[in-house]
């Protein structure tokens, strides 16, 4: 773990990441260690703690293991629950087992991942079903105070601050740049393109889920081919994701 002074939260956050991305670029046979730092910056770092132990209230850590567990038409899966601070509650308790011993991660990847991939690729499959699923509620619940999906009916808002919309304007603003300065697109398309991108972000100050992921979806399908605002559309994408919207 890096050597940065812990003071503010994204500080702490910053802690947490590393650990467990290190533990996600782990290979299987060599888990243990970065299991143990991970849950060493959970204990030991006071806002991480305070946060673990929250997310932990109320929440009946082997009834979560059961429901996670799911019968299937072929087997059984492993499907994490709604709401971040649960997700928190379960993966963390999970890490725990693994790192006293007391739960097998061989067994854990043989009961729920496919029998014709070795413990390597069922590994990287946990990382992906699990362990980065895991990171993203920690990255929502502790630095945005975001608890369950904002998905629902069509009537749902999203309860987005003020502030945090304002603060993606810039991203916005950036992609219709992109647009305003390519010569090669034609008018229309120019004009479609700056139309949608305008339309997301007013739907975003609306927090309408319905019309959010619908634009998105526009947008990402008339850009799929476009590499001049690759980035800049990924950068929406990821902001849009962390919020639970698309």
């Amino acid at each position: 773990m890096s050597g940065v002074k812990i003071h503010t939260k994204e500080d702490a956050f910053r802690l947490f990441d590393e650990a467990v991305t290190a533990l996600i670029h782990s290979k299987f046979i060599v888990t243990q260690k970065p299991i143990t730092d991970l849950l060493r910056c959970l204990v030991f770092n006071d806002q991480l703690h305070a946060f673990l132990a929250d997310c932990k209230k109320g929440v009946d850590y082997e009834a979560e293991l059961t429901s996670a567990v799911q019968e299937t038409e072929t087997g059984y899966a492993f499907v994490l629950p709604k709401g971040n601070k649960r997700v928190i509650a379960l993966v963390t308790g999970m890490l725990r087992d693994f790192d006293m011993g007391t739960r097998s991660m061989s067994s854990f990847l043989h009961d729920f991942y496919p029998a014709d991939k070795d413990n390597h690729e069922k590994y990287a499959l946990f990382c992906e079903n699990v362990l980065e699923p895991y990171r993203d509620a920690f990255r929502q619940s502790f630095l945005y105070d975001i608890d369950e999906p904002a998905r629902g009916s069509e009537e749902e808002r999203a309860k987005i601050g003020d502030a945090v919309i304002e603060g993606s304007a810039p991203m916005f603003a950036a992609l219709r740049t992109v647009f305003l300065g390519d010569n090669k697109l034609s008018a229309k398309k120019r004009e479609d393109l700056i139309y949608l991108t305008d339309g997301l972000y007013y739907a975003l100050e609306k927090g309408d889920i319905r019309i959010i992921k619908t634009i998105w979806t526009a947008l990402k399908l008339l850009l799929a081919d476009y590499k001049k605002a690759a980035r800049k559309f990924s950068d929406i994408t990821e902001f849009l994701a962390l919020y639970a919207l698309i």
